[in-house]
């Protein structure tokens, strides 16, 4: 199957917005975000007044199959104040369908192509839950190295805690 990945224009925003609740659903112990919380959210003030489909570093990306449905997606925020030197990837997620075709890989590898675009981000981090194996591998695979690890940030919905491991891909001198 032949996949396109790209940023999401306004059209796009309502079919990435029904992934990404069952991303929420379905993984729930992947994402810091809750299901119960953003499944009544209307997508377009929630990203759009955030800046999200503006042209900056905050910006939402997906991996669209070949009937141009959306079955992956990533997005990318830029943290502000002392810390707008720092770019975030974050909400990656692949249709279980769909796993297996590398598409995470691409989806991060455009965002951080997209975050580098921006001079004033010198470092390029994303987060991950610890017992989550083959997406800290797919980061490590991409630069990615692990700066530390924050111990029980996120409850399970089984009242359980998971690690989060907190990765940066490197930096450019300013």
């Amino acid at each position: 199957m032949t996949y396109t990945i790209r940023e999401i224009n306004l059209e796009d925003l309502s079919a990435w917005w029904v992934l990404r609740l069952m991303a929420l659903r379905e993984s729930p112990d992947a994402f810091g975000s809750e299901y119960s919380t953003h499944k009544d959210k209307d997508p377009f003030p929630f990203y759009l007044d955030r800046g999200y489909l503006a042209g900056g570093p905050d910006t939402l990306f997906a991996a669209f199959d070949e009937h141009g449905r959306i079955v992956a997606q990533a997005g990318t925020r830029a943290e502000s104040g002392k810390r707008s030197h720092i770019g975030m990837v974050i909400s990656v997620y692949t249709h279980p369908e769909h796993r297996g075709n590398g598409l995470a890989t691409r989806l991060v590898q455009a965002a951080v192509e997209h975050l580098q675009t921006f001079p004033e981000i010198t470092s390029i981090r994303i987060s991950v839950n610890s017992t989550n194996a083959s997406a800290k591998k797919i980061y490590e695979e991409l630069g990615f190295v692990t700066w530390g690890e924050e111990p029980d940030a996120i409850r399970a919905i089984d009242g359980s805690c998971h690690n989060e491991c907190h990765m940066v891909l490197g930096r450019r001198s300013t």
